[in-house]
């Protein structure tokens, strides 16, 4: 995930989820460089990234 704030880019399981200060539960992800609140990525985004990195791991272009 990159940061919409100052750019870091981070794994999520990084980054503290939730402030705990929002009625019904925030639903953000905090950057731990900057703590800005960056809305969670859609599920279908995140599996499409998840393949691209999968990829990447593995030494493939993806071509």
């Amino acid at each position: 995930m990159k940061c919409a704030f100052c750019g870091h880019e981070f794994d999520e399981k990084e980054a503290r989820q939730g402030c705990g200060a929002c009625p019904g539960g925030c639903h953000s992800v905090h950057c731990p460089k900057c703590n800005y609140s960056n809305p969670l990525e859609a599920k279908l985004i995140r599996k499409i990234r998840s393949l691209f990195t999968r990829n990447d791991d593995q030494g493939g272009d993806g071509a």
